[in-house]
């Protein structure tokens, strides 16, 4: 339910979530690493699913020209909020990322699909999604699928709150892979959980080329308390190690958050 996304947002602080501890950080600075060898010079690119816009911001900072849609109205107005103050060339606007009608065919260098696979929950929403995704962006261009997968969700929820522990929870994470805002187990709002294999093949039936995958946050969420205590070198020492790993299956499939680089081909 899209309402009920938009009030399941407006309930966590979006803005911080990925600078808040060094664990968060771990995906942030995955993610834009895994990006950057792909970014043309000067590119033109579409942020689907932007939050606050955390990467809208920096690749416009990097010199990206930076179009950034999202569902929730309170994010877009913070993000404008933001562009304003650091006078950046990104444009925000409230948008679906089943329905990118807005924009022309082959118009992105880059297309950033970095949040709305996590909340639909259909077969057909994922499919349009993934369409309309590939339609905007150039032929040879590049689009980033994040996805979540279903093997570290249900230790992260009993985590945050031991009394969720049960079997409905589990089998609808790790079997079904799919959770309902309606369902009773429900801990926080719509999310579906894509195994490492099953996004690859997914994608791959659009006739897109896997250039890159990783495990953005790998084993740091896992490990958070004790990450959350080092010190910069200490720091340092495990983004080197994380580097090394995050590409191993083990890793993808372990890890809370994934990323797909998939390649429009010409």
């Amino acid at each position: 339910m899209i309402d009920d996304i938009i009030k399941s947002y407006m309930e966590i602080d979006e803005e911080h979530r990925l600078q808040s501890t060094l664990a968060r950080r771990v995906e942030f600075l995955t993610t834009v690493e895994t990006l950057t060898p792909f970014l043309p010079n000067n590119p033109d690119i579409l942020d689907v699913g932007c939050g606050t816009g955390i990467y809208a911001i920096y690749l416009a900072k990097q010199g990206a020209k930076v179009t950034a849609v999202d569902l929730v109205p309170a994010h877009i107005r913070r993000l404008k909020e933001l562009v304003f103050q650091n006078s950046l060339s990104v444009s925000a606007y409230e948008g679906n990322a089943t329905d990118l009608s807005k924009y022309s065919e082959n118009s992105f260098d880059m297309v950033l699909c970095l949040g709305p696979l996590y909340h639909l929950i259909n077969k057909k929403a994922q499919n349009k999604c993934i369409e309309e995704c590939i339609r905007v962006t150039k032929p040879n261009g590049v689009i980033a699928f994040a996805y979540i997968s279903p093997y570290s969700v249900f230790p992260c929820v009993l985590r945050g709150d031991l009394t969720r522990t049960s079997s409905e929870l589990m089998e609808a994470i790790v079997d079904k892979k799919r959770i309902s805002s309606e369902d009773t187990c429900c801990f926080w709002t719509d999310n579906y959980f894509f195994t490492p294999e099953d996004i690859k093949k997914r994608l791959k039936e659009f006739q897109l080329e896997i250039a890159d995958h990783v495990a953005t946050d790998g084993q740091s969420i896992a490990f958070q308390s004790v990450i959350n205590e080092m010190d910069e070198k200490q720091f340092q020492i495990w983004l080197d190690y994380h580097r090394k790993i995050c590409r191993i299956p083990s890793i993808l499939g372990a890890s809370n958050h994934g990323l797909v680089i998939a390649r429009k081909k010409v």
